[in-house]
């Protein structure tokens, strides 16, 4: 968590790119359409009509820390940098009403990596060439299939001698946090005991079912005769399943939803996620059985139940390993807060007024 941390804090813009490319699980025909689902990672809630924060000077230094400054262009580069495509989602004059708090991150940001440098050049911490080509190599090992490094910088706006001076900044902070914050701390099976018992909620999982479905499509345009067709096609196929019918084969054929590809399975889902035709009918079924035809907005549905999971509270020799890795994630983030603030005692710091025109943000995902 804490490395995690560092690596937003230091290479934003490349952790995100690295980060991208993960596989999306559709469920269409069974879901319920979610605009959420269609929107970007980085979610902007509405500004309705408040107006737009007006332009800044470029040159304007946003925070001194201990001399080292952050300009506004140089804050709306990261800014640019981290938000990457998703930019472009985001309308004009929305952007400009929420730029005072992205630059605001930035500088929470920038001020946690400027402190953490200046003391490891206090100390007098050096990293060598060797050990930011290996850096750059393990970078290259996980970028997704057909891009190259200079591809990916180039969307960032970076350039490799920025990102090389990126890693020499997280390297010397890596050595100065492994000599701060300790990694060999231990957290008794008490503690662990404890934190378990005072968030159990927390363990419970949720009854879930695992199944999959044909679905024949009813478009809002389809007079009833269309309809009568499609319905006595579903009930054709119903037939065939209860006589053995291989189900992904029909469904392959058949079904109108993407996971026809799958044999129609959806994987597991709770309560909530389906319409609820769908889920009352996936729910109230045996297990394998094949169940009766379903209609929902979406059409007519064949579903059958693969497994059927009861909702349960793990115990705690279940979670135990889990957990005792959160605490001691947890005590690392507490050292490392305490950190931050010694060395923010211990130095000058100066921010711009224009600052406090937008409300703070959280520094970092400590989950």
């Amino acid at each position: 968590m804490l490395k995690k941390a560092m690596t937003i804090l230091v290479c934003g813009g490349i952790a995100m790119a690295l980060s991208s490319g993960c596989n999306k699980s559709t469920r269409e025909g069974a879901k319920v359409p979610s605009p959420k689902a269609e929107k970007a990672a980085v979610q902007i809630k509405p500004m309705g009509d408040k107006p737009a924060a007006p332009a800044l000077d470029p040159a304007l230094v946003l925070v001194d820390v201990g001399g080292a400054k952050l300009t506004v262009a140089e804050a709306d580069r990261q800014v640019m940098s981290m938000l990457g495509s998703k930019a472009d989602q985001i309308p004009p004059a929305q952007m400009e009403a929420l730029m005072g708090r992205f630059r605001q991150q930035a500088v929470q940001g920038f001020v946690v990596r400027t402190l953490l440098s200046q003391e490891a050049d206090k100390r007098k911490l050096t990293v060598s060439d060797k050990d930011i080509d290996a850096e750059l190599e393990t970078i290259k090992s996980r970028l997704p299939e057909g891009k190259s490094l200079e591809e990916i910088l180039k969307t960032e706006g970076m350039t490799v001698a920025q990102l090389r001076s990126d890693l020499t900044t997280k390297l010397r902070i890596d050595m100065l946090l492994k000599a701060e914050v300790p990694t060999n701390s231990v957290v008794s099976d008490e503690e662990v005991a404890k934190a378990y018992n005072e968030q159990k909620d927390r363990f419970l999982q949720p009854e879930t079912v695992d199944a999959r479905h044909i679905l024949i499509k009813v478009e809002a345009t389809d007079d009833d005769k269309t309809k009568a067709e499609k319905k006595a096609k579903i009930e054709d196929l119903h037939k065939q399943l209860v006589n053995g019918a291989d189900f992904a084969k029909l469904a392959l054929a058949n079904s109108d939803c993407p996971s026809k590809e799958r044999g129609g399975d959806l994987g597991p889902f709770q309560r909530g996620q389906m319409v609820k035709a769908f889920e009352d009918a996936a729910f109230g079924q045996a297990t394998n059985a094949v169940g009766p035809v379903v209609e929902t907005q979406f059409g007519y549905h064949i579903i059958q139940v693969i497994e059927h999971q009861a909702a349960k509270t793990n115990t705690l020799e279940e979670v135990k390993p889990k957990l005792a890795e959160h605490l001691k994630q947890k005590q690392q983030m507490e050292v490392f807060e305490k950190l931050i603030e010694k060395l923010k005692k211990e130095t000058k710091i100066v921010q711009s007024d224009v600052l406090k025109q937008a409300p703070e943000m959280p520094m970092m995902d400590a989950q």
